[in-house]
């Protein structure tokens, strides 16, 4: 580790799920102490209060240095803000409101940060993901365009997001910013959009319309995947339109979303894998009009590219046309929509460093 980095603070963090914990320690935005893996104990709060004391304890000793802070996302519902846990899903032990924060707080005499994970993820993105990674891109081809704002998307058991402008989380009043699973679904308006943008929402689909395949209520959103794609039995045509729905979903919340915030859309999550059977169907909806009756109004100002696809990547990151005419044509409004390179993971613990880095007055 480069003597700066050293310097930089060391922020514990945690992967939290229903059946594992994982601690990391985290310096100059890299791992260097962890994973260390321990059981949530979801059923026994004494249980998973002492592994959370473990875990974090076991990777300060392994990091060697005095810590900063700890910062983590952690499964809701809950009042971030205030640090206060009443998971009554995945976690049942914390259904009756536990004090996390001010426990940690209390044991380690640091600071500690709890949020959802679609805000850290979003954040992650912003400082060290895909965000950074696009204005330099574009500073390297001469454009003189940069990006500040940036809408996280991670699509998996359900429809998670986070929102971040000029390089702030975007919390809200209530800290109920960025909760995108409660928009409504674009093409169902009696339901949320998480109903058409989730594993559940991939297997409903198919298994509902897969009239051929003896198989389609127990096929995971990977067997449809691959059944799309040639590569597995099963009904394609019914695969293939699964992830369609799913894709014209996703493309009206998305288009909701630039509307109001006017940013780059990163999408993370395990679906997000299967990027180009719905891909498609999200650009369909993002360049298109509010209806099929002619001279009906565009339903985004923004010209969406596809920074997956390398014909309109080269688009995006083009330079701005030069002209001594000072009656030169206005620039075109440019947004555009990429895939995480960290992975959801990565991104919600670099963003967890980043919201640490950003309390302590470093970032």
């Amino acid at each position: 580790m480069s003597s700066a980095a050293a310097d930089k603070p060391l922020v514990l963090t945690l992967d939290a799920g229903g059946t594992n914990f994982s601690f990391a320690a985290l310096r100059g935005g890299k791992r260097v102490s962890g994973p260390y893996v321990l059981p949530s104990e979801a059923n026994n709060l004494k249980k998973s209060l002492a592994n959370l004391y473990t875990g974090f304890e076991r990777v300060a000793a392994g990091a060697g240095g005095q810590v900063a802070a700890i910062s983590f996302a952690f499964p809701g519902p809950a009042d971030y803000a205030g640090g206060v846990i009443y998971n009554m899903g995945n976690l049942p032990a914390y259904a009756d409101g536990v004090p996390l924060g001010d426990l940690l707080s209390e044991r380690f005499g640091v600071p500690v940060l709890i949020n959802n994970d679609g805000d850290l993820f979003a954040l992650g993105e912003a400082a060290f993901g895909r965000l950074p990674d696009i204005n330099r891109r574009l500073e390297e081809c001469g454009s003189d365009r940069r990006y500040r704002n940036l809408i996280g998307l991670t699509l998996g058991t359900g429809f998670g997001g986070g929102i971040v402008v000029d390089g702030q989380l975007l919390r809200g009043d209530n800290g109920l910013s960025g909760e995108v699973w409660l928009l409504r679904h674009g093409f169902r308006p009696e339901v949320n959009a998480e109903e058409g943008i989730s594993i559940r929402a991939i297997t409903a689909a198919y298994a509902t319309t897969a009239t051929s395949d003896l198989l389609a209520g127990s096929r995971t959103p990977h067997d449809i995947a691959r059944i799309a794609k040639g590569e597995l039995e099963g009904d394609a045509a019914a695969a293939r339109e699964a992830y369609v729905q799913l894709g014209r979903a996703l493309g009206d919340a998305i288009a909701t979303l630039i509307t109001v915030l006017d940013g780059v859309v990163v999408i993370g999550g395990g679906l997000s894998q299967a990027h180009s059977l719905f891909m498609p169907a999200i650009l369909k909806v993002l360049g298109g009009s509010f209806s099929d009756r002619p001279g009906s109004q565009r339903r985004l100002v923004q010209c969406v590219y596809n920074l997956e696809s390398e014909v309109e990547s080269a688009a995006f990151y083009s330079p701005d046309p030069s002209s001594p005419d000072t009656k030169r044509a206005p620039r075109q409004p440019r947004s555009a929509i990429a895939l995480s390179h960290l992975g959801a993971n990565e991104a919600v613990a670099l963003g967890a460093y980043a919201l640490a880095l950003q309390t302590l007055g470093e970032a």
